[in-house]
């Protein structure tokens, strides 16, 4: 089984890659799920030339139910993915049924060109996942990252182990979401080939000299970075012979 990090700054790729996880999903905004990252971190990550760089590309939080402006964007932040050079993009959209969007789907994936491509957790809402896993593996996904439909994918686990017997020599069923050092050997017993997780943990807030207003919103939010002894303590267990 191999190890994806979804990650939001270079510390955080250089951590994963010192604890030889296998791939970085590129984010920004954790805190609220993920969001596409900027064009000048993209370009660093990829320049590290550390791991594969799979970009997420989602405009906003919330709903995956674009307008058509927001699918402009979406547009032109996968080619500009493809442009600096990224393994692969992680998309997602349903129409207004909750089910797959699939002539958005099938252009972006031709915007893709060769980048693998990873359909997110935008599948965790949709009304007929069976119908979906198969669409995607039409379509030509790579991989759905998916809690199963629940809100941790320990949660999830029946679903995701039923999904990845019927359909994994297809596509890459990959667990995420609430997995770590605690759990990690339950999806590698399962026989999945990737988890994600993000091994996220708070930096340490700098002191602040005398006459700035520390009550500010701004200096209350909270800066993570991926951990290398957790990452580190993931990979050796899922990678150890038993």
């Amino acid at each position: 089984m191999r190890v994806e990090v979804c990650a939001d700054s270079i510390l955080s790729i250089q951590n994963a890659s010192d604890a030889k996880v296998d791939r970085i999903e590129l984010c920004s905004a954790l805190e609220i799920g993920g969001l596409t990252p900027s064009f000048g971190l993209i370009k660093e990550a990829v320049d590290l030339k550390l791991l594969p760089i799979h970009c997420l590309i989602r405009p906003r939080p919330g709903h995956f139910f674009y307008s058509k402006d927001e699918i402009k964007v979406i547009e032109k932040n996968i080619l500009n993915a493809r442009e600096l050079g990224c393994h692969g993009v992680v998309v997602g959209a349903h129409d207004q049924n909750f089910k797959l969007d699939l002539t958005l789907l099938k252009r972006w994936k031709t915007l893709a060109g060769r980048m693998h491509l990873t359909f997110h957790r935008a599948f965790d809402v949709l009304v007929n996942p069976l119908e979906s896993i198969n669409q995607l593996i039409d379509l030509g996904f790579d991989c759905i990252l998916t809690s199963g439909q629940k809100e941790k994918a320990e949660e999830g686990i029946d679903n995701l182990t039923y999904w990845n017997t019927k359909f994994g020599s297809d596509i890459t069923i990959m667990p995420g979401s609430g997995i770590g050092v605690s759990n990690c050997k339950k999806f590698k017993k399962e026989g999945f080939k990737y988890i994600h997780l993000s091994a996220g943990e708070d930096i340490q807030t700098i002191p602040m000299p005398d006459g700035i207003n520390q009550k500010l919103s701004f200096l209350k939010q909270k800066i993570r970075h991926s951990d290398k002894q957790t990452l580190i303590e993931v990979v050796k267990s899922i990678k150890s012979v038993e």
